[in-house]
C-alpha cells in the first residue's frame, strides 16, 4: 500500500514529464515500479526534472530512457513514446553510433564529453537529419558503487554549427574569388565596425586580421559621413551596399573604387557578416573628368568658331558685290575651318601635326606635284591649328586664282622652322613662298585690303602673339609668320629639347 501511494505522488512537480512518469505503468518496464528504484536513481531523476538544462538518463543494461521537459523538443516526435523504453527501440537509426558511447560509460565509469558531436536522427517522421550537440555523459552510481545509469547533459548546437559552416563556405568562396579576381575582396563585421579581412590586390593595403581603425586607413575625412550614411542604410534594410567613393590607395594617393557588399544572414535573418568586392575605377573616373574638361573646352571653342564665322561674314560682306560670290567665299572659308576642326577631333583636341595641317588645307587646290613642304615634325596647339589653317586657306585660294597655281608653271614652297631669337626666346617661323614666270601681278588680284589680307596680316599673327610680313613682287609672293614657340607648339618635349631643335 505504501509503494502504491508513493508511485502515485512521485515524482513531485507539475511539469509534463513528471506527470508522464507518475502515470506510467512501470511494472511493465525493465526498471520496475518507481518504489523499487534505488535512492540514488530517484534522487538523480528529481534533480533532472528540476533542471532547465537538456538532460536524458539512460538506466540499466537496456538503457531505459528518462528525460526532462527541456530535453523533449530535441527528440521531436519520439516524445513521449521514448519515455520508459529501451534506447535501442527509440533511437534505432543511430544506435550503432550511440550504443558504444553509453556502454563505454556504463562499463568504465568514466565521463565522456564532446563539442558539436554529430548524430543522425529521425525526429520528424521518417525524415532523417544530422544534428549537433555538446554532450557530457556521466555515470550514476548506486550505493554499492556500481554504475546503474548514464546521465547525459546535452545542448543542441545544430544552428550554430550550420551557421559556422556557412561562414566557412563563404570564406572558401572569398578565397576562391581572391585567387580568381583582380578586384579588392573584403569581409566586414555585421555593424561594419571591424574589418575582418581585406585583400588589396596592390590597389589598397592588405589587412590579414581584424582592423578597427579601417576608416582612418582607407577613407578621407571629408568623405566618411556620406560613406557611413550608405553603410547605415544597407544595415537597416539588410540590403546590398553599393557606392562609388574615394579611397586612399596603397601608395598613399587618392583613388576611386566601386564597392559592393552583400550581407550574409543566419536562419533568423540576422546579419552575420558582410562580404564585399571593390573595383578600381580610378582610370574611369579620370577619363570621365577628362571628358567633362573636353566638353567645356569644345563648348568654348565652338563659341570661338561662331565669333570667327560672324567675323568672316561681316568682313566678306563689306567687300562683296555679287551675292553668289559672297556665298561661295563664305562657304569655302567655313569648310576650311571645318578641316582644321576635323584634324583636332582626330587627335582628341591635343593638336595636329604641321605637315598634316598643310596637306589637309592645300589638298582641295590640287597641284600636289608643284607644292613642296619642309620643316621639323612638330605638333601645333589647337589655337595654332585653327589660325594657321585659316592662313593656309587664304594663301592657297589666292595662289589658285592669281598666283603660282593659276598657271601651269608656278611652284609653292611651304617651310617652317624653330629659331633662336636675340632675346633668348625660341620662335616658330612659317614661310609661304610662291613663284611663277610672270613679271606683273595679274589683273583682278585681291587688293591689299581684302579679307584674306586681314587674316594674314592681322588676325593670325595677333591670335598667336606674333607678327607677319607680306612681300608681293612680279612672279613672287612671300608671306612670313613669326610667333613664340609657347603659343604654337604643343610638343611634350621640355624647353631644353626645343632650344636644341631651334639651334639645329
Amino acid at each position: 500500500m505504501a509503494d502504491g501511494l508513493l508511485s502515485n505522488t512521485w515524482p513531485r512537480g507539475s511539469s509534463e514529464v513528471a506527470g508522464l512518469i507518475r502515470d506510467y505503468h512501470w511494472d511493465e518496464c525493465p526498471l520496475g515500479p518507481t518504489g523499487s528504484w534505488t535512492p540514488s536513481l530517484r534522487t538523480t531523476v528529481e534533480l533532472m526534472l528540476a533542471a532547465r538544462a537538456e538532460i536524458v538518463l539512460f538506466c540499466g543494461p537496456e538503457f531505459v530512457a528518462l528525460y526532462n521537459d527541456a530535453y523533449a523538443p530535441t527528440i521531436g516526435d519520439k516524445h513521449p513514446r521514448a519515455l520508459g523504453r529501451p534506447a535501442r527501440e527509440s533511437w534505432a537509426e543511430l544506435w550503432t553510433d550511440l550504443e558504444p558511447l553509453l556502454s563505454g560509460v556504463l562499463e568504465t565509469g568514466e565521463t565522456f564529453s564532446a563539442k558539436d558531436r554529430p548524430f543522425y536522427i529521425e525526429r520528424s517522421g521518417a525524415v532523417g537529419e544530422t544534428v549537433y550537440f555538446d554532450i557530457s555523459y556521466s555515470p550514476v552510481r548506486a550505493q554499492d558503487g556500481t554504475v546503474e545509469a548514464v546521465l547525459c547533459i546535452v545542448s543542441e548546437t545544430t544552428a550554430r554549427v550550420l551557421a559556422a559552416a556557412r561562414v566557412r563556405e563563404s570564406e572558401q568562396r572569398f578565397r576562391a574569388l581572391v585567387n580568381a579576381s583582380s578586384d579588392v575582396i573584403y569581409r566586414m563585421s555585421p555593424d561594419w565596425q571591424e574589418m575582418h579581412e581585406l585583400d588589396g590586390r596592390g590597389f589598397l593595403s592588405t589587412v590579414e586580421g581584424p582592423a578597427i581603425q579601417w576608416r582612418d586607413e582607407y577613407l578621407f575625412p571629408e568623405d566618411r559621413a556620406s560613406i557611413q550614411a550608405a553603410i547605415d542604410r544597407a544595415i537597416e534594410e539588410r540590403s546590398a551596399f553599393e557606392l562609388e567613393h574615394r579611397v586612399r590607395r596603397a601608395d598613399g594617393t587618392a583613388g576611386w573604387t566601386l564597392s559592393r557588399a552583400i550581407p550574409i544572414l543566419d536562419e533568423d535573418g540576422a546579419i552575420q557578416q558582410w562580404f564585399g568586392m571593390a573595383a578600381d575605377i580610378t582610370a574611369r573616373r579620370a577619363s570621365e573628368q577628362h571628358i567633362m574638361v573636353l566638353m567645356r573646352e569644345v563648348n568654348h571653342r565652338v563659341k570661338n568658331q561662331y565669333a570667327v564665322i560672324l567675323s568672316m561674314i561681316r568682313e566678306t560682306s563689306k567687300r562683296a558685290t555679287d551675292p553668289r560670290a559672297f556665298e561661295y567665299r563664305i562657304r569655302e572659308r567655313i569648310m576650311a575651318l571645318s578641316r582644321s576642326h576635323d584634324l583636332l577631333v582626330l587627335n582628341d583636341w591635343r593638336g595636329a601635326g604641321m605637315s598634316d595641317l598643310v596637306r589637309e588645307h592645300l589638298r582641295p587646290f590640287g597641284h600636289e606635284d608643284r607644292i613642296t613642304l619642309s620643316g621639323p615634325e612638330v605638333t601645333l596647339r589647337s589655337n595654332a591649328v585653327q589660325n594657321i589653317g585659316m592662313a593656309l586657306h587664304e594663301l592657297g585660294t589666292n595662289a589658285t586664282k592669281y598666283g603660282a597655281l593659276s598657271g601651269g608653271a608656278g611652284t609653292v614652297e611651304v617651310t617652317w622652322r624653330l629659331t633662336e631669337g636675340a632675346n633668348g626666346r625660341s620662335d616658330f617661323e612659317l614661310t609661304w613662298e610662291e613663284r611663277w614666270p610672270q613679271r606683273a601681278a595679274p589683273a583682278g588680284a585681291e587688293p591689299g585690303g581684302g579679307f584674306g589680307s586681314v587674316v594674314l596680316q592681322r588676325v593670325v599673327p595677333t591670335g598667336l602673339s606674333g607678327s607677319a610680313s607680306m612681300e608681293r613682287l612680279p612672279g613672287l609672293v612671300r608671306w612670313t609668320l613669326s610667333a613664340p614657340v609657347a603659343t604654337v607648339i604643343a610638343d611634350s618635349r621640355d624647353d631644353e629639347e626645343v632650344e636644341e631643335l631651334a639651334r639645329a
